[in-house]
């Protein structure tokens, strides 16, 4: 559905087909918000993007020193969350990272934080950056959106670093859809939660509380549906394919 015709829906829902209680932009408002509030929910806007992965092994250049994380944000737009990441080991084979966490990483290794090495002097002036490390292929990855942190366990060492080594698959935060003949981005299967969304929205601005919770909870009711029809097709998928696999 287009902008117009989701504000129409909701107009109809709400009792009211002039601009009296709502303007035409409060409406269209709710209904934005009511998009970010799927796409997080449901994470249902995804997409992919590579990022170039650094050497954590020792070098004497100030340019070289090197960290296991990167920045989210200057890699992805719009970044709500990670769903999956790959790796290029060795520059040859792609082989799906295990998602951890730094907390179960210090629970199971301890040190790992060090891995990175260590800026060291010696006696004779000469700085080296990333001493002692550990870097090698790595195996695991965490994010951490408020910090915007994606981390590689263990570190890089020089053949596991390249341009494009990373590859990170992520959802994202729908964009407010704006001109009445434009459509949300949203799946259309989800058209009608936006609906409810604002519906809902715009009762408990007026204090229909009562009205105002009837429309969020049909609206929690069609995401819950979303989600669980999603997780059937994908088994449905999974079992395809084995059958597939098990003809050879």
């Amino acid at each position: 559905m287009t902008l117009s015709e989701l504000r129409a829906l909701t107009r109809k829902k709400l009792g009211e087909t002039t601009t009296a209680f709502w303007t035409d932009a409060e409406i269209n408002g709710y209904i934005n918000l009511g998009c970010k509030d799927i796409s997080q929910r449901t994470k249902c806007l995804r997409s992919n993007t590579t990022i170039s992965s650094v050497s954590c092994e020792a070098s004497t250049s100030a340019s070289a020193a090197a960290s296991n994380e990167y920045s989210i944000s200057d890699n992805i737009d719009n970044f709500f969350a990670i769903t999956e990441v790959a790796f290029m080991q060795e520059g040859t084979d792609w082989v799906k990272l295990i998602p951890t966490s730094r907390e179960e990483l210090d629970s199971i290794r301890t040190g790992w934080r060090t891995n990175v090495g260590y800026t060291y002097t010696n006696t004779a002036g000469t700085t080296t950056y990333n001493y002692d490390n550990n870097a090698s292929t790595p195996t695991h990855y965490y994010w951490d959106r408020e910090e915007d942190v994606l981390g590689l366990d263990p570190p890089p060492n020089d053949d596991n670093e390249g341009s494009g080594y990373i590859k990170v698959y992520y959802a994202y935060d729908h964009t407010d859809v704006s001109g009445d003949s434009n459509s949300p981005t949203i799946p259309s299967s989800l058209h009608l939660a936006i609906v409810d969304y604002a519906v809902h929205v715009g009762y408990d601005t007026r204090g229909w509380g009562d009205k105002a919770n009837d429309s969020f909870q049909k609206y929690l009711a069609r995401i819950n549906d979303y989600m669980v029809e999603r997780k059937r097709e994908r088994e449905d998928e999974e079992i395809v394919s084995k059958n597939y696999r098990n003809l050879w």
